[in-house]
Parts: structure tokens; C-alpha cells; sequence
């Protein structure tokens, strides 16, 4: 397996590995990525998810040597593999934190933009290498990226072609943070941690709000809004967060 997965106090770590090849990803980790990511989501004791890569890259994208192979209906079968892969991390209805050491290019880049949050090193470098080698964009690339920086900053980035730090992925915005690499692992885990024992139910649906807002009017937002609060008045978090504040005491999730 080159996709590998701990489970650990309410969170689970996926970690792509394969560093002697900066963890390239293959048709098979596309297949374990989608695996991986259905397990999680249906198992109700993990509540984070950390995405990151061994060896201190994150990924290096897709495997080029099997690109281009297997004529027009085996390039379908394999981008269609690779949407499910990206799609198993996006609609993951669960807080996911991508640890982003080193490089991060291609679909690697877009799996990242599609968690929730990022946190890097200061030796992290994103690129969307896709023109240097005749290509397009895959991955959701452009539209995930497009949702941080604004589409003019996309568009220079893709064109370009060329590395973006740590840093300036902070700056820019698809980045919360970015750290000296020993200090990467230790502060995903905190903020997976403090998710882990958040109510779980509740930060599924908010992160469906802003999923779904690009899409929506104001006033469809409200309703969606509406009937996704009256769902929440009947799950035990929401009596356990409100017992413990009229009882001044730190609340007890469990994620139901």
C-alpha cells in the first residue's frame, strides 16, 4: 500500500507514501485514495482527517511515466479515476487539514487546495507544472484554486507555471499557515485535535455552507440555513453545548 492510514483519538492521518519517487501518485493510489477517504467518512469515530505526504514531500503529482498511455478511452478511465480520488477528499463531510512539507505540484496541489485547511512549511513549494508539459489543468485545479486568489492570480499561476513558497501561499490566501518544517506535523495534529473533539455534526454542515454558497442567493442560503438549524436543535451536541453553558463548565462532545 502506498497510502497509508493511523487512527488515533478521533483522528485519522493518510499518508502518501512513496518518497523515493516524491510520493508520484499511480493509478493504483488514485483507486486507495478513494478507499481510504470512503472508510473515513463512514466511520463515526473519526472526526479529523490529516492528509500529508512521507519523506518530507507532500506530492509530487501525478506519476508521469503513466501518462499518455493506453489511447483515448484508457486517458478517460484514468482522469475519471482521478476525479473520483479528488472528489473522495472534497466531499469528505469532515474537517481535513492538509500537512504540506516540501513539494506539492499537479494533482497533489489540487488534493491539497481541496481540504479544508492548509497548514506548510516554509520549504513548501505549490506549482501547477501543467504547462511544462503540454498539458491542461486536472484535478479541479483551476476552480479550487480560483476560490482562494481570485481568477487573474490563478490564471498567473497556472500560465506561469512556476513555485510558490510557503510563504506567499499564506499571503495569498489558500495557506493558513506556514512554519519551519519540524513545527508542520505538530500543529496539523493540534488543530486536528481540537476538531476532533468539537460537535461533529455541526462542523459537517457549516463546512456545507460554504460549500454551497457560490451557488446560492442570499435568500437560498437562508433557507438552506433555516432547515439545517432546526436539524440541529435535536442532536445531542447541540443539548450538551447549551447544558454547558447555562452550567458554566467546558462542554463534552460526541458527535452526535
Amino acid at each position: 500500500m502506498s497510502i497509508d492510514v493511523t487512527r488515533d483519538g478521533g483522528v485519522a492521518t493518510v499518508t502518501i507514501n512513496r518518497p523515493e519517487r516524491k510520493n508520484a501518485i499511480t493509478m493504483a493510489m488514485r483507486n486507495q485514495f478513494q478507499t481510504v477517504f470512503q472508510e473515513l467518512q463512514d466511520d463515526d469515530d473519526v472526526r479529523a482527517i490529516i492528509l500529508t505526504g512521507a519523506g518530507g514531500d507532500f506530492a509530487a503529482g501525478a506519476d508521469v511515466g503513466e501518462m499518455g498511455t493506453g489511447g483515448v478511452r484508457g486517458n478517460v478511465i484514468k482522469y475519471r479515476t482521478l476525479h473520483r480520488m479528488t472528489r473522495s477528499v472534497v466531499h469528505t463531510n469532515k474537517p481535513v487539514i492538509a500537512a504540506v512539507e516540501g513539494v506539492c505540484i499537479g494533482v497533489a496541489f489540487a488534493l491539497a487546495l481541496g481540504c479544508d485547511f492548509i497548514i506548510c512549511a516554509d520549504n513548501a513549494r505549490f506549482q501547477f507544472a501543467f504547462r511544462h508539459i503540454g498539458l491542461a489543468m486536472d484535478g479541479g485545479a483551476g476552480w479550487l484554486l480560483e476560490r482562494h486568489v481570485g481568477i487573474m492570480r490563478a490564471k498567473e499561476i497556472a500560465f506561469s507555471g512556476r513555485f510558490v513558497s510557503g510563504e506567499e501561499a499564506v499571503r495569498l490566501g489558500f495557506a493558513l499557515e506556514a512554519l519551519p518544517q519540524a513545527e508542520v506535523q505538530a500543529r496539523a495534529r493540534a488543530l486536528a485535535d481540537s476538531f476532533a473533539t468539537a460537535p461533529t455534526i455541526a462542523l459537517a454542515h457549516i463546512k456545507r455552507q460554504f460549500d454551497s454558497a457560490p451557488t446560492q442567493s442570499y435568500d437560498e442560503a437562508l433557507e438552506y440555513e433555516a432547515a439545517v438549524q432546526a436539524l440541529m436543535t435535536w442532536t445531542e451536541d447541540f443539548r450538551e453545548g447549551t447544558n454547558a453553558f447555562k452550567e458554566k463548565r467546558k462542554p463534552v462532545y460526541r458527535g452526535a
